[in-house]
């Protein structure tokens, strides 16, 4: 909607430009003001709760208005849970506001009577959302087929899936192994997902080129083809709080992790978090079962049907999988979106 015809309509102009709500980057924005909690709560009580327990009641569409090329509404969504009320803004930190006398910024209070005031003329005319809230800022899904690179392709999908059942079936245990035998595996997998990279790599520069680093001194084990000593390790040293099985590392989460057999589940265990590395996982998945190696794909199903583009991304809205949706860059796939209904509050 144009910001004149915004104004025309509501009474007022959006206060905000987007660009101003760049909150600091942390897990939330914690606030003691008894003032500024009332006024919250003034929101809240505009409306009855989309969801209530006995300790906790949330409001899930209530609106910012903020001026980006034109005046845009932005999803804000209210938890209140015993004295703390939070304002959740789409994509935006978490802002907890709880009892207390502290100082705080005007911008926060700005910021809850333009909630406050865009709700009454929400009020009085529902139509109004339609306008504001155009596909750059609109929440929905998609089928990860329509917006990934490339996809794997069904029946391969299917055939991996059916060669992998069937190999399950076939294991037998492989503990214990020594710290060669566990890094000679690593360097199957590695070979397999970086191919050239490793030439000329022995099995323990591999690890430390692509591995964590956080190892729990696992490289520093003396008699690195003693089973009784990786055995030792393993039990009494492994648990540090490091990462020494996350064989690629990933800023964002974790990358892969291949875990060596033990006592309980005597074989491998491979696992991908950050799905950046999904296709390395499955290069990973098809060598082991070349290389006869007795193994476990956990999540394999879950990895499959992402890479089948048969997974949803959320569109707007930081997820797992996510994508922000731009005219310019996903222009053909706006068909294939399908969007969250824009609800309002059940006013009171």
């Amino acid at each position: 909607m144009r910001i004149k015809e915004f104004e025309k309509i509501c009474g007022f102009r959006p206060k905000f430009s987007y660009l101003e709500l760049a909150f600091p980057s942390q897990l939330f924005i914690r606030i003691e003001n008894t003032e500024l909690l009332n006024l919250v709560k003034k929101v809240a009580n505009l409306a009855y709760p989309d969801e209530k327990t006995e300790y906790e009641r949330k409001w899930f569409n209530f609106y910012l208005p903020v001026r980006a090329s034109e005046a845009v509404a932005i999803r804000v969504c209210i938890i209140n849970y015993r004295k703390m009320y939070a304002l959740v803004i789409q994509n935006k930190t978490p802002i907890e506001v709880f009892p207390g006398k502290k100082e705080v910024d005007e911008f926060y209070f700005e910021l809850v009577r333009e909630i406050y005031r865009f709700s009454l003329a929400l009020k009085k005319r529902a139509e109004i959302i339609k306008k504001c809230v155009p596909p750059s800022f609109r929440t929905g899904k998609v089928l990860g087929k329509y917006v990934m690179e490339k996809v794997l392709d069904k029946k391969e999908k299917e055939r991996i899936l059916k060669d992998y059942r069937e190999y399950r079936k076939t294991l037998k245990p492989v503990y214990p192994i020594s710290l060669n035998q566990y890094l000679n595996v690593c360097a199957i997998c590695y070979r397999a997902a970086f191919g050239e990279k490793t030439k000329g790599m022995s099995p323990e520069e591999m690890y430390r080129r692509w591995a964590d680093g956080r190892d729990c001194g696992m490289l520093e084990i003396k008699k690195k083809d003693s089973k009784r000593a990786f055995s030792y390790w393993l039990e009494h040293k492994s648990h540090c709080g490091g990462h020494p099985f996350e064989i690629v590392f990933s800023w964002y989460r974790h990358g892969i992790h291949l875990y060596p057999p033990t006592k309980e589940e005597p074989w491998f265990k491979l696992r991908v978090t950050n799905y950046a590395y999904a296709w390395d996982y499955l290069k990973m998945v098809k060598v082991l079962m070349k290389n006869r190696i007795p193994f476990e794909a956990l999540r394999i199903e879950e990895v499959l049907k992402f890479l089948a583009g048969e997974t949803y991304f959320r569109v707007n809205e930081y997820s797992e999988h996510f994508i922000f949706y731009s005219p310019e860059l996903w222009k053909d796939i706006r068909k294939y979106i399908e969007w969250d209904p824009l609800e309002l509050p059940k006013w009171r």
